[in-house]
């Protein structure tokens, strides 16, 4: 099934959530020498238009980026990461949103690489007409998961791996799980981040448990819920799964969500929770 198109739901909370945890990653491996690598599994269109037909039918974004207050202190995470999506939209115009790759473009340095994969045709093409200019960008028209599963000879020792399918087929949580035991064993130093929808069914619970169990003390969770009178479609909140996180990381993560999601929902709004270590 490939009916999918993120462009539908793109910059809405979860988004903020996925990327302001990628954004943070990609500032530690920016800081340190070396090299590295970025693979996302499912790329969708690279950037997107937030005034587009298709996201304004849902228009999703204005509980999301679009309801985020200007922060007050100019150099915290939720204030870096506002500013990057400024930036952005000077380049690209004022409705423009950047998804992960065009984030993670931000932080490639000379010898950093992409690599891009995306299955719906029609996303992959407008992923090759936003980034095709950037020569350090692979980009391939592939299953996302079986590529990442298949990184036994990565193109650098350092890397972020994001994993975010759209779990349009309840079969992709088993099939996300899978992948992770097979990269973590081909790839074990590299750094992970699973991201899913939490939806009324709690559907994910079996996925997220496996993960926290195979990832044991090098794993957490982060979980962003919404407010009950923005939750739409089903989805109430949005999870990652982070494996291998820099030193501290967990607690640099929860001081830059509460303050987001403040700037996002209202001071007092919504909920963000940090689950370390194996589950109950």
């Amino acid at each position: 099934m490939l009916s999918y198109q993120h462009v539908y739901h793109a910059g809405n909370f979860a988004d903020v959530h996925k990327h302001l945890t990628l954004m943070l990653l990609l500032e530690h491996m920016h800081s340190k020498p070396g090299s590295f690598s970025f693979y996302d599994s499912h790329a969708g269109r690279g950037y997107y238009d937030l005034a587009s037909p298709e996201a304004q039918k849902t228009r999703e974004h204005e509980t999301g980026i679009t309801a985020v207050d200007e922060p007050e202190k100019p150099k915290t995470a939720a204030a870096r990461y506002v500013k990057l999506v400024e930036d952005f939209r000077d380049k690209h115009g004022e409705t423009a949103y950047p998804g992960s790759p065009a984030i993670a473009q931000q932080f490639m340095r000379h010898g950093d690489r992409m690599f891009l994969t995306e299955l719906h045709p029609g996303e992959f093409q407008h992923l090759l007409d936003n980034l095709s200019h950037y020569k350090t960008i692979e980009m391939r028209k592939s299953d996302g998961l079986e590529f990442v599963a298949r990184l036994t000879k990565p193109h650098h020792l350092r890397g972020i791996v994001l994993i975010d399918p759209s779990y349009e087929l309840k079969t992709e949580y088993r099939d996300v799980a899978r992948t992770m035991m097979r990269a973590l064993n081909n790839w074990s130093s590299a750094i992970y981040a699973v991201w899913y929808p939490i939806l009324t069914d709690d559907r994910h619970k079996q996925m997220v448990r496996s993960l926290l169990t195979l990832g044991g003390s090098t794993a957490f969770e982060t979980r962003l819920m919404a407010p009950e009178d923005i939750v739409g479609h089903g989805m109430k909140g949005s999870g990652l799964i982070v494996f291998n996180a820099p030193e501290g990381f967990a607690e640099t993560l929860r001081s830059a969500m509460i303050e987001m999601k403040d700037l996002m929902f209202s001071p007092g709004a919504g909920d963000h929770t940090i689950v370390e270590g194996q589950p109950l």
